[in-house]
C-alpha cells in the first residue's frame, strides 16, 4: 500500500437510521441487527451490502429495489399506495469514513512516538485586544 492510499479515507461501516415507526431486524453472517426507530446502528460493510445492498458507489436505484425486495415492501398494494417509497425515504444509509495513516518507524521498525504539535499564540480577536487595553488604563 502506498503512503496516498494510507492517506485516503476507506468505507469499513455504515450507520443506518430507521426513521421509520417500526423497527426493522434482520441477519447477516449469524449476527442479528436491529434498527429501532431513530436510533442509529453501525454495522459492518459486508452486513450494509446484504441487508441493505448498499456499497460504496452503489446506485440508489439498486439499493432502493434490493431494500423494497427484502422487506417486502414491493407488493403491489404498497406501490399502489406509495407505501414502499415513504418506508424507504426513511432509511438514513451514511457510509462512516476512516483515514489509516502510516507510522513512523525508528532504524529497528520500531514505532516512534509522534511528537505533540507546537503551540500556537491564541488568536486575539477585536474585542479581546480593547478589553486588554482598557484594562491596562485602570
Amino acid at each position: 500500500m502506498t503512503e496516498t492510499e494510507l492517506d485516503t479515507p476507506q468505507v469499513m461501516n455504515v450507520k443506518i437510521v430507521n426513521r421509520n415507526d417500526f423497527t426493522i431486524a434482520d441477519r447477516f453472517d449469524g449476527v442479528p441487527y436491529v434498527f429501532e426507530p431513530n436510533h442509529p446502528v453501525s454495522v459492518p460493510i459486508d452486513a450494509a451490502n446484504h441487508i441493505f445492498g448498499w456499497f460504496p458507489g452503489a446506485e440508489q436505484a439498486n439499493v432502493k429495489r434490493h431494500v423494497q425486495k427484502r422487506f417486502g415492501w414491493n407488493t403491489p398494494a404498497m406501490e399502489t399506495s406509495g407505501q414502499n417509497n415513504r418506508f424507504f425515504g426513511n432509511l438514513e444509509i451514511t457510509p462512516i469514513l476512516y483515514r489509516m495513516v502510516p507510522v513512523e518507524v525508528d532504524d529497528e521498525g520500531e514505532p516512534v512516538e509522534p511528537t505533540a504539535p507546537a503551540q500556537r499564540a491564541p488568536k486575539v480577536n477585536k474585542m479581546m485586544a480593547a478589553a486588554d487595553v482598557a484594562q491596562s488604563r485602570s
